[in-house]
Order: C-alpha cells, then sequence, then structure tokens
C-alpha cells in the first residue's frame, strides 16, 4: 500500500481502513449490562455449553432405555436377628394412620437420573461443579451416570409396585426439558417424562412431584447470574407452568422448590465470576438472601396462577428445610436463641403463612442486605401454600452466646456467629450425643428421633398456626461406613438406618394421635443411593443399595422396615387402593 508522504500518518491508515468497510465502534467493558442476553438455542450453543463443562463419562452397559422385568424375592432379616422394635411407649402397637395418609420413597434428578448429556439434555450448575471446581465434591465423583434412572425407571417403578409403596416423590429435570434455561423445550425430553408419568400411573403410583431440586440451568448462571437475578422468576414460571400444564391431571401433589434454604448452604458458596460469569454477584451473604428473595417470588407466581388462572386439581407447595431446636436450658435467653434461629431457617420463609413478609428478626439483623418485597409482592407470597411441606431430618440444642456476646454479635457482620447470633449443638447439657452420628461425611446427622414430633407440634402451634395440615416431604440417615464394606450382604444390615426409621415414623404417628397434628404424609430419603451433591457418592443415603457399577439395586434392612412398618400402622399399599 503506498501512503501519501503530504498526509500525517494516522489521516492515511484512516482512509485506507475506511476503504476496506469495516465498520469501528468505541469498546468500553465497564459499560456493559450485567446480563448476556442469549436468544441462540442452536445445538452449537449447546455444545458451548457441555464444553464449559468438560467431558462427561457414559455408561459402558446401560444407555438405552430397558423395559421392566419380572421381580424376584428379595432376602430381607431372619431370625437370628429381628428388625427394630419400637421403644416409645406399648400402646403404639395399635395405633393407625389416617386412610388417606401419603407414603412412599424420595429422590432428585441430578442424584439419580444419570444419562447426563443424553437426550438433548443441557447442563446445570451442578454438572459445572462436580467436574471443574477442585474438591467441590469430597471424592470427586459426579452424576453423569449414577443410578442411569433416566433408562431404568421402568425397573425401579416395577419395584415399587412390588413393594407395593403407593407413592413417589422424585424431582423433574429444569435443564432437561430446557437445555437452555428457557427458550424451545427439548423433544425428547418430552417424549420421555410422558412416558416416565405414564409408567409411574400405570404402576397404580402417585406422583408428588419436584419442579425443582437444585439443579439450574447453566445457561442462565452465563446469562444474568440465575438466583441471584430477578430474570430468575420469569425463566423458571415459565418451565413450571410447562410440566403443570402438560401433566397436572396426573400429579396430586406439586413441589415448586425443594429446600429454598439451601441458598444459605450451598448456593451461597457457589464459585461465582471462577467458572461463570459473575454478573456483579458475589458469594456470600448477599448472593443467600437474594437467592431467598426470588425463589420465593418464583415460587409465589406460578402457585397463583396455578389456582387462580389454571384451576389446578392438585395441591401446591414447597419443601422445607429444617431440624428442631431445643433450648439448651429454661432460660429467657436459650429461649430467645431458639426462637432467633428458627427465624433465619423457617421464618425466612414463612411469608406464605404470615404476612408475605419477612420477620423483623431478619429486617433488623441484615439490613441493607436483606431485599424488600413491595406490597404487591407481599399479597403474592401470602397464602401461596395449599399445605406445609418440611424436609425434617435431626435435632440440635441451641444456646443464647455468652453474656454481653449477643449485642456485640448483632453490630458487628464479621462476627463469626452473625446474622443468626445463636450456638448450636448436636450435645446435650451433659455433653453426651443427642443420638447416633451418622455416616462422618455428614457430621450434621444425628438420630434423634423423638424431635421430629417435637419439631411438628412447634411448627403448627407455635411459628405457623394457619398451618392446615403438614407433610414430612423427606426423612432419612446416611448408615456410617456404609461404602466401605467389601460384600453387599454387611452393607445391606444398616441397622441403624432401620433404628432411626422406627423411631421417627413412631414418633409422627403420636404427633397424630396424642397431640393432635395433622400430619398427612411421610416420604423416606431415598429410593436407593445417590449422588450426595458435596458430599459425591461415598456417603449412602438409599434404601437400597446402589452397585455404582453394575447399576443393581438391593433393599436393605431398613427398607423392610419401612415396609414392615406401614403394614402394622394402616398404610395403604397398592394392592389395597
Amino acid at each position: 500500500m503506498h501512503i501519501t508522504a503530504t498526509l500525517p500518518l494516522w489521516v492515511a491508515l484512516a482512509g485506507a481502513a475506511s476503504a476496506q468497510s469495516i465498520p469501528t465502534k468505541v469498546y468500553n467493558a465497564s459499560a456493559g449490562t450485567t446480563n448476556l442476553p442469549n436468544s441462540d438455542f442452536s445445538n452449537e450453543q449447546l455444545e458451548f455449553l457441555w464444553n464449559q463443562v468438560g467431558p462427561i463419562a457414559t455408561h459402558s452397559k446401560v444407555s438405552a432405555l430397558a423395559e421392566a422385568t419380572p421381580e424376584a424375592t428379595w432376602a430381607r432379616p431372619g431370625q437370628f436377628h429381628p428388625l427394630v422394635a419400637s421403644t416409645f411407649g406399648s400402646n403404639i402397637t395399635t395405633l393407625q394412620l389416617p386412610k388417606d395418609f401419603a407414603w412412599g420413597l424420595s429422590a432428585s434428578s441430578y442424584q439419580i437420573d444419570g444419562a447426563a448429556k443424553d437426550g438433548g439434555k443441557g447442563p446445570s450448575i451442578w454438572d459445572l461443579l462436580s467436574h471443574r471446581v477442585p474438591g467441590y465434591v469430597v471424592d470427586d465423583t459426579n452424576g453423569d451416570t449414577l443410578g442411569q434412572h433416566y433408562y431404568l425407571y421402568k425397573q425401579d417403578f416395577a419395584r415399587l409396585k412390588a413393594f407395593g409403596t403407593p407413592w413417589y416423590s422424585p424431582s423433574i429435570s429444569w435443564p432437561r426439558l430446557f437445555p437452555f434455561g428457557k427458550g424451545p423445550v427439548n423433544e425428547e425430553a418430552v417424549k420421555h417424562y410422558d412416558a416416565y408419568i405414564a409408567e409411574l400411573v400405570n404402576n397404580g403410583i402417585k406422583p408428588a412431584l419436584s419442579l425443582f431440586h437444585w439443579d439450574t440451568p447453566l445457561a442462565l448462571f452465563n446469562e444474568y447470574g440465575a438466583w441471584s437475578s430477578p430474570k430468575i422468576v420469569d425463566d423458571y414460571f415459565n418451565y413450571a407452568k410447562w410440566v403443570i400444564t402438560r401433566y397436572d391431571e396426573f400429579v396430586p401433589v406439586w413441589f415448586t422448590i425443594n429446600e429454598p434454604q439451601y441458598c444459605n448452604w450451598q448456593y451461597s458458596y457457589y464459585p461465582v465470576g471462577q467458572y461463570y460469569p459473575s454478573h456483579g454477584f458475589k458469594k456470600g451473604m448477599t448472593n443467600r438472601f437474594l437467592c431467598g428473595h426470588y425463589t420465593l417470588l418464583a415460587h409465589a407466581k406460578i402457585a397463583k396462577w396455578y389456582h387462580e388462572e389454571f384451576k389446578g386439581k392438585g395441591k401446591i407447595t414447597f419443601k422445607n428445610s429444617g431440624n428442631y431446636f431445643q433450648p439448651l436450658t429454661e432460660s429467657a435467653e436459650d429461649a430467645a436463641a431458639v426462637a432467633r434461629s428458627y427465624d433465619f431457617v423457617i421464618g425466612w420463609f414463612g411469608g406464605p403463612w404470615e404476612d408475605g413478609d419477612y420477620p423483623q428478626t431478619l429486617k433488623d439483623a441484615l439490613g441493607d442486605i436483606l431485599p424488600v418485597f413491595t406490597e404487591e409482592e407481599k399479597e403474592l407470597i401470602k397464602g401461596s401454600c395449599d399445605f406445609y411441606a418440611i424436609d425434617a431430618y435431626t435435632a440440635y440444642h441451641v444456646g443464647a452466646l455468652p453474656d454481653g456476646e449477643l449485642e456485640r454479635c448483632a453490630s458487628n457482620r464479621t462476627h463469626p456467629a452473625w446474622p443468626d447470633c445463636s450456638l448450636s449443638s448436636s450435645n446435650a447439657p451433659d455433653s453426651f450425643l443427642m443420638g447416633p452420628s451418622a455416616d462422618p461425611g455428614v457430621s450434621w446427622l444425628k438420630s434423634t428421633p423423638a424431635g421430629i414430633r417435637k419439631f411438628l407440634n412447634h411448627i403448627t402451634k407455635v411459628l405457623h398456626p394457619s398451618i392446615p395440615e403438614i407433610m414430612v416431604s423427606e426423612f432419612g440417615f446416611a448408615e456410617p461406613f456404609e461404602s466401605e464394606y467389601t460384600n453387599i450382604q454387611d452393607a445391606t444390615w444398616d441397622l441403624r438406618r432401620a433404628d432411626y426409621i422406627q423411631g421417627f415414623l413412631d414418633n409422627i404417628l403420636l404427633a397424630i394421635h396424642e397431640d393432635g397434628v395433622n400430619v398427612t404424609g411421610a416420604f423416606a430419603w431415598s429410593i436407593y443411593d445417590n449422588f450426595e451433591w458435596g458430599s459425591g457418592s461415598v456417603i449412602r443415603f438409599g434404601l437400597q443399595y446402589l452397585n455404582y457399577t453394575s447399576l443393581e439395586r438391593t433393599p436393605k434392612a431398613s427398607m423392610f422396615q419401612l415396609l414392615d412398618w406401614f403394614k402394622k400402622h394402616g398404610g395403604t399399599f397398592l394392592s389395597e387402593a
């Protein structure tokens, strides 16, 4: 190229660029918006999302839909060691459940479905976390092929039918139906869930479906930060509306959200800005309460539509996570600490049973960290649950901070006990453990069956007296060191879990008969061993043993404990329905 000597160099270069007809633009990253709008729902964009996750494993044997095969007779505990007897009073042996009591097993999509990339599914945040973040899962496992329920559901439902369990409570995979969280629905996923729901119904099993169990589509984190942004409300609503519209005829119970309290002990720790864009958000306390805020609004919006516009046939609510808090002493200070602790767990999501707002405790403690509901939003939230659902696993003793420490904690956001500003322990006041421990990988979990009776009473008579009915939507136990056994016979005699189930169900029954609590259902976690999030697959909660290689499911002693208990106490079985 010849540059005219009489012109300044920059003038000549500018003219040369113009001659090439390439437009120019002033770039300023700081002026960008806090979202990356996506309207590209192509296969190429989907593969880009999976490249963000990394290589996905496939199962060497199970990679296609399997038909159910005839159920064999299962081995079970015999004469040399019977199952666990009740220890909560002789009168309990004659007590019977209400006729319409809902009971069965539970699970969630990411934890047992496997088939992570099959059938056009998009990645969830947990595909990313388990693959990309070093140490995020203690044993470096993931949900790629674990369980392969996606392909083996017919056999799983045939097993449930053989057990006689009348209900099953799984979750639907949002990124399987909507690989990008929004946009076109995945045709292969529609075929899958049509057949899945039909198989349940054809086996006589009633579904209690969760619409969301923590597997947020990764694309929504990339686009705007997922549950930290108000944009999530409409995207969740559109997804949930599609599912409910298609399947409501067959689903008596809808759970909109599984344990929104996960915003605290899971969502707030996501590595924002490291493996997906931050959009100006940071992990920690602010993200915790943004997540909770938009989760409540998402639930309330779909619940209002369900009853007022769609005129749904079933019931709708969300599943809370919480445990019973016993005051350490009878002091007023310990009672206040317990009330404060409940506010930060149960009260945080108690708006549907109160005025639609947060407890004053949270407002006073959190200040500008806690988002504010408009009056219209409060009305939307108020009354948005048909019944109360609680996932309750254990109990704690809670006490006040030492003299003078409460004031210092409440006024100091860097205090290690802030914002709850109370103390909790699994030890009794005399320092003896409240109950036998679960696997060390879930050190928070102790077997405290008497706690569920106290908890059901406290929720319905103290915390939220307006509750018309309550369901224990999850309860379960991780047998200690179960993964270390080298043969299945040792692993399936899960005595501590069997004891937990017996005592837990006994206390639910006592709450019904002796305390007048309207408990209408209970679901044991879980149908078989699964991927337990950050604890990986080494922690086993299943009432059936899952061989992670062959995928064979084998009933444990705890499964027979559950079935025998319901037979004894008038639970409805499929053969009687």
